[in-house]
């Protein structure tokens, strides 16, 4: 069995509440109506079924059962700083409809030393091998937003400029590296460089909208460190919290 079927079945449902197949306000299947339909675990739907909560797609109402939520209406790009399925997960959102295509452009792909100065920066130990990439994201051709990435040479060790044009969190799943665990994010609005006037479709905006991410492995060890600068009157950064 796939070792990440929950995010086979997680795209089956959202697949489905997107078309309509179960409604806003209506109730998806019991747990063990789901096992039995995609023949696995309980927790294995538990972990779709989380996913997708934490998505804002439904919600967990006791002795009712999963809820749909009704959708909300946003014309900019839907993004969660809590995404760890990566630029490709964009189009999970509803709202996000419109997407036709998301590319991704590798500008620098090198291998580096962490100094004083990148420790300072990824929170790396100085001495540490990391991968460094710089990824332009493209949305529908045009040019959205710009990654600057550290990856743990440790953890990631035969990662490749191939490699990076995909989905790298991808790549650690198929390769079976480990699991990703958790990420510290801050988020933030800076002056745009000229870099970012050069990079990215600003037009009149002078500023980027800013998410740096520290990621972890489930030993809890810190293997990624990503600033994502990105055109701030396209993006929505949005989270969901349940009470």
């Amino acid at each position: 069995m796939p070792k990440n079927l929950y995010s086979d079945i997680y795209h089956i449902l959202k697949g489905e509440i997107d078309s309509n197949v179960y409604p806003p306000k209506s109730i998806l299947p019991g747990e063990e109506d789901l096992s039995a339909r995609f023949s696995v675990t309980r927790n294995t739907i538990r972990r779709a079924l989380k996913k997708l909560q934490a998505d804002g797609l439904v919600y967990t109402v006791k002795g009712r059962g999963v809820v749909v939520l009704e959708p909300i209406v946003d014309n900019r790009v839907i993004f969660s700083a809590a995404n760890h399925f990566g630029f490709q997960d964009l189009m999970s959102f509803p709202q996000n409809k419109f997407i036709k295509q998301l590319t991704t452009k590798v500008l620098e792909f090198k291998e580096v030393e962490i100094d004083d100065s990148l420790s300072s920066h990824t929170s790396f130990t100085v001495g540490d091998k990391a991968y460094y990439v710089e990824r332009l994201r493209m949305v529908n051709g045009k040019a959205m937003a710009i990654d600057t990435s550290y990856f743990r040479k440790d953890s990631v060790p035969n990662l490749s400029a191939i490699d990076a044009e995909g989905s790298i969190y991808q790549y650690i799943r198929d390769e079976n590296l480990f699991k990703i665990a958790a990420a510290r994010s801050i988020a933030s609005v800076e002056t745009a460089t000229e870099k970012e006037f050069k990079n990215l479709d600003l037009e009149d905006a002078n500023c980027v909208g800013v998410l740096k991410k520290y990621v972890y492995t489930d030993l809890g060890n810190l293997f990624e460190c990503t600033e994502t600068k990105y055109i701030p009157n396209h993006y929505s950064l949005v989270g969901f919290e349940s009470y």
